[in-house]
């Protein structure tokens, strides 16, 4: 059995220094198609991926991220859960389809089908030598980006990816990753609080390491360290209001 693409997920990481080269219309297409050969809810493909090559899309983008690698690479990826298609459907149909793409249940569904994609493409990438990251700080803004792009109702910008050449001095790693016993549940939840709580411990102690290792001991936080400070802050706490104003979470 080969282990190759087992060998290539386990090579990831987050690439945030590209080369400035564009990628071609071929590999880009390619790239799309591989998304969609992903698994789909109820085959309802609740997505569309948009492509930014326009330096000033990019850098109207750039704003709401913040992150210079927005601008700075061979490609730009916005998905987006659509279900603007359904509701077009849905004008001509006799039953009423309103409830099911408005509800919770829905934006899970148009999440998870995006999330798939999302992931085929970033494998495909990698295997044709570019380097990726994802981009969750679309959302910083989402009434901006969906005015940049164009958003009808019933659409939600969901996340980016960038991706290119890695550049020359591009040196990134893959982080230690939480421990297999710690996310791997055998038929039943392992809620033992001890059991985790000295997991974690080890667990830190790892994630320092690698940052000690990697920064010549500049950075020491455990993982967390990290965890609280992010979560601890408040985040994009207009998210619901985006998404009613999307069309969706109204039933």
């Amino acid at each position: 059995m080969s282990e190759y693409v087992y060998n290539l997920l386990k090579k990831h990481h987050s690439v945030r220094k590209f080369k400035k080269e564009p990628i071609s219309e071929a590999h880009i297409k390619q790239l799309v198609e591989a998304g969609q050969s992903a698994s789909t809810s109820s085959y309802l493909q609740a997505y569309s991926i948009i492509g930014i090559d326009d330096p000033e899309i990019k850098e109207d983008l750039k704003e709401v991220s913040g992150q210079p690698y927005v601008v700075e690479n061979g490609y730009l990826f916005v998905f987006v859960m659509d279900y603007y298609r359904h509701a077009i459907i849905n004008e001509d149909s006799k039953q009423d389809m309103r409830t099911s793409f408005e509800s919770a249940e829905g934006l899970l569904v148009g999440t998870i089908d995006a999330t798939l994609v999302a992931q085929n493409i970033a494998t495909t990438a990698e295997d044709m030598g570019y380097g990726i990251v994802y981009l969750g700080s679309l959302r910083n803004d989402v009434e901006r980006v969906r005015e940049v792009l164009g958003l009808p109702e019933h659409t939600f910008p969901l996340f980016g990816m960038a991706l290119g050449i890695p550049g020359d001095d591009e040196n990134g790693s893959p982080k230690p990753r939480l421990p297999f016993e710690h996310v791997f549940h055998a038929n039943r939840y392992d809620s033992d609080k001890e059991h985790q709580s000295e997991t974690l411990k080890a667990y830190d102690q790892t994630v320092s390491n690698y940052y000690r290792s990697r920064t010549n001991g500049e950075r020491t936080e455990t993982w967390s360290d990290q965890v609280a400070n992010f979560m601890s802050a408040k985040q994009r706490l207009d998210m619901l209001e985006q998404l009613n104003k999307s069309g969706f979470i109204r039933k």
